[in-house]
């Protein structure tokens, strides 16, 4: 490995008011799904000053995408929001890298609940605000400063360098699906999601569950007449949580270590009863399942749906008046690289590098769209980002965070690809 370069540590740091200028503008955007148009094009136009060789700009197909196994989407069409994906050419002799970050956000929530503007990417206590600054627009401004780095040092890179702006992660992933469909690949990818720079070679998956308990209806008077499906509730709590263990012990994963539940299944919503005064004949259990890295979602449905029996064969009402079980919603795949793979091993080295001390390898206990590159186009995909909080009032991400990010990240790719100065 090449030792870190002073020269662009310093080059980085000159650059800090020009990140801060990307980051600002990039969250002035409300670019929840259905409206990412302004802000890649915004994004279009900074791959453009950074002298990327070929821009793609393209509105998804979604009759491309609907039959595919990882496709994920409640949209009828993706008009108004394209993905853009910046190609930037080496000289030739060194190994391509795919820089993988999602421009859509989730919505503001309650403003009463802001101190800052969503959209204002204010600065204040060393950290800039605003929704989207730690997931993830505030780390595309740190890469690209790395770029412009490079370009006014005139470094050249011997490998490829594929910069995608994806749309709709936080709804299932279909942006990043549509670049694998239009043949984007390469040698390894780093997602920098908002991991607080832990090194994440595996990625934990998700799928949500519907469960409706079928009751007999009867008046509350001569509830005896009837069969409350509100009294079996509990049943299936306890055949869910003795699964969640179940999971937990037989997909045991040391990059989960520390982590008191890895895979959580959670029972999020419960909708039942229609009267006070009357049985309630339906009730309906909503949730969500952390998918192991070294699972299928085609296994973990299994387990869950098995599960499930278990409760109805024991239960006299529920052996004759079985629930109904729906996947609905989205659904994560999981995924996993190995601990070893020369794209953990030089992120680590990296990491190093610049902090001096040893970084934490570890999986998500969330959903990202690093299981789409890693399974779907043979790119091995690794999470590592700055920043910590997402989805809350007051997102914010620290700019010095960023900072290191970029050191990071320059090092890396300069190892990964290869250059000549």
């Amino acid at each position: 490995m090449f030792d870190y370069d002073e020269k662009i540590d310093k080059k980085i740091e000159q650059l800090k008011d020009d990140m801060i200028v990307y980051a600002k503008k990039l969250v002035s955007f409300p670019s929840v799904s259905g409206n990412e148009l302004g802000a890649q094009t915004y994004v279009k136009e900074v791959l453009s000053s950074l002298d990327f060789n070929h821009i793609d700009m393209w509105e998804p197909d979604i009759d491309k995408l609907k039959n595919h196994e990882a496709f994920n989407s409640g949209r009828t069409n993706f008009k108004n929001s394209p993905n853009v994906v910046g190609t930037k050419k080496g000289i030739g002799g060194g190994r391509s890298l795919i820089l993988n970050s999602h421009i859509d956000i989730v919505p503001e929530g309650n403003l009463n609940e802001w101190n800052y503007d969503p959209f204002g990417g204010d600065i204040a206590n060393g950290n800039i605000y605003g929704r989207g600054t730690s997931d993830m627009k505030g780390v595309n401004a740190s890469i690209f400063i790395v770029l412009k780095a490079f370009q006014e040092i005139g470094l050249k890179l011997k490998g490829d360098i594929i910069f995608e702006s994806v749309i709709e992660e936080e709804t299932g992933g279909a942006g990043s699906l549509a670049c694998v469909l239009r043949g984007y690949k390469a040698d390894a990818a780093i997602i920098p999601e908002p991991s607080n720079f832990a090194i994440c070679p595996a990625q934990q998956g998700g799928v949500w569950y519907r469960i409706t308990i079928k009751g007999k209806a009867a008046h509350g008077g001569k509830r005896y007449l009837g069969e409350s499906a509100i009294e079996k509730i509990p049943q299936f709590i306890k055949k869910i949580r003795e699964l969640e263990t179940y999971i937990n012990d037989e997909y045991y994963s040391d990059l989960y270590e520390g982590n008191p539940i890895p895979f959580c299944i959670n029972i999020g919503k419960v909708n039942a009863g229609n009267w006070p005064s009357a049985v309630p004949d339906s009730a309906i259990i909503e949730g969500r399942i952390g998918v192991p890295p070294n699972s299928t979602l085609k296994e973990i449905r299994k387990l869950f749906e098995e599960s499930i029996e278990k409760v109805s064969e024991e239960d006299s009402w529920l052996k004759h008046s079985k629930p109904d079980i729906e996947w609905f919603g989205v659904s994560w795949p999981s995924a996993q690289i190995e601990v070893n793979h020369p794209i953990v091993e030089l992120t680590r080295k990296c990491y190093k590098t610049i902090l001096n001390k040893e970084p934490l390898i570890s999986g998500t206990p969330w959903g990202a769209d690093a299981a789409v590159l890693t399974k779907y186009s043979g790119t091995p995909t690794l999470i590592f980002g700055p920043g910590a909080t997402a989805h809350d009032a007051d997102e914010h991400i620290p700019i010095d965070s960023l900072l290191i990010f970029s050191k990071i990240l320059a090092c890396i790719i300069l190892d990964w690809c290869g250059f000549i100065n």
